[in-house]
């Protein structure tokens, strides 16, 4: 009998290791769960209200044959109701997930399931409203996905297949070879398929690039790379020249990152709006300009008179700044007294009203 409760602690034990619930989490297949049993049809028909502007995706063939896979999306919401999830599938076996957008890490979920294989859920960093853009990235490792071919001629292959997961208005995939890494000459079996849009050499390492426009969401594409290793290579270099390239990849993907989330939030907004604004909605933004135009502290009723929106919409609109520790209101009478609480958010709006009032 004691036997039997010891082993019933044990195997309790061993399953809470096994569950994670950090940035890098491993979950069972009821980790995710939705209301109702037409889930299958309530996602795909959430993914269709879901665009990729652009999707970026680099494919880094690291010196021990595995890959890093970096999937950077700028998605635009085209329903009336807030976006405040992403739903990411991919039928392989990865490890190392992590989620980020400029500001830092996301939280997400990662469960694997039977008949989707991977499946990762991210929060959004704030509520995507009609209309609005939104760039974040997927980064994780791929192992045991390139062979070694010895006949006709030795070389490795890798056969990289890519599921759309959103209709794509932009597809760019480069995939970087390793350090010493050169594709096979042309002939039978080519290089790379299908022909890429441009092949170069950067900082020693050979890239290939594929560019396509207008993606169906759900189509697969298939991209084959073959390529050899440079046996005449200086020993020692790798080590040290690895560990260069690796930071220069890193920062280059960090300041691509943050270039792609400024151009598109800039595109949508004024040239003259603050860096901050960004963050916010545009009634979130209104509401806020409504509140500065009374030196930061307001009234609910104010707020509704000046914007012209009704009361139960300031009040929403409140709500989500107040989370967000952008301002506080406190019971003042029969209405709500606003105050601005961040001085971040205390210069929106005052531009242009100093343009409008001549004193």
């Amino acid at each position: 009998m004691k036997g039997s409760k010891t082993l019933v602690v044990v195997l309790l034990v061993a399953t809470s290791l096994i569950i994670v619930t950090n940035n890098h989490i491993t979950r069972d297949s009821q980790s995710v769960s939705y209301s109702g049993n037409n889930s299958t049809e309530f996602q795909t028909q959430a993914y269709e209200n879901e665009t990729l502007l652009t999707h970026n995706l680099e494919v880094k063939v690291l010196q021990d044959n595995s890959l890093h896979v970096i999937s950077t999306f700028v998605v635009i919401n085209n329903d009336s109701l807030p976006m405040d999830y992403f739903d990411f599938e991919i039928n392989k076996n990865i490890s190392s997930v992590y989620v980020y957008d400029p500001l830092g890490p996301l939280p997400f979920t990662w469960s694997i399931e039977p008949s989707i294989g991977n499946k990762i859920n991210i929060t959004m960093r704030y509520p995507l409203l009609f209309d609005e853009t939104y760039v974040f990235s997927i980064s994780y490792d791929l192992r045991n996905v390139i062979y070694r071919v010895d006949e006709p001629i030795e070389y490795y292959e890798l056969d990289f297949e890519v599921t759309h997961p959103r209709n794509s208005k932009e597809f760019n995939l480069i995939i970087v070879l390793p350090i010493d890494g050169q594709l096979i000459e042309d002939g039978i079996p080519a290089p790379t398929y299908p022909t890429p849009k441009n092949v170069y050499i950067e900082e020693n390492l050979v890239k290939i690039i594929w560019s396509y426009e207008d993606l169906s969401i759900s189509t697969t594409d298939v991209f084959i790379v073959r390529y050899s290793i440079n046996i005449d290579a200086e020993p020692g270099r790798i080590n040290l020249f690895g560990l260069y390239i690796a930071l220069a990849f890193l920062g280059g993907a960090v300041i691509s990152l943050l270039a792609v989330y400024l151009f598109y939030t800039l595109k949508a907004k004024p040239s003259g709006t603050e860096l901050v604004s960004s963050l916010l909605s545009d009634t979130e933004q209104e509401v806020i300009k409504a509140i500065n135009t009374d030196s930061g502290v307001s009234t609910q009723r104010r707020i509704c008179d000046k914007t012209g929106y009704s009361k139960s919409k300031v009040s929403q609109i409140l709500a989500k700044l107040e989370e967000k520790k952008v301002l506080k209101r406190e019971r003042w009478g029969r209405t709500n007294k606003v105050t601005i609480t961040n001085p971040t958010f205390k210069t929106i709006g005052q531009k242009e009203s100093s343009v409008k009032d001549p004193k």
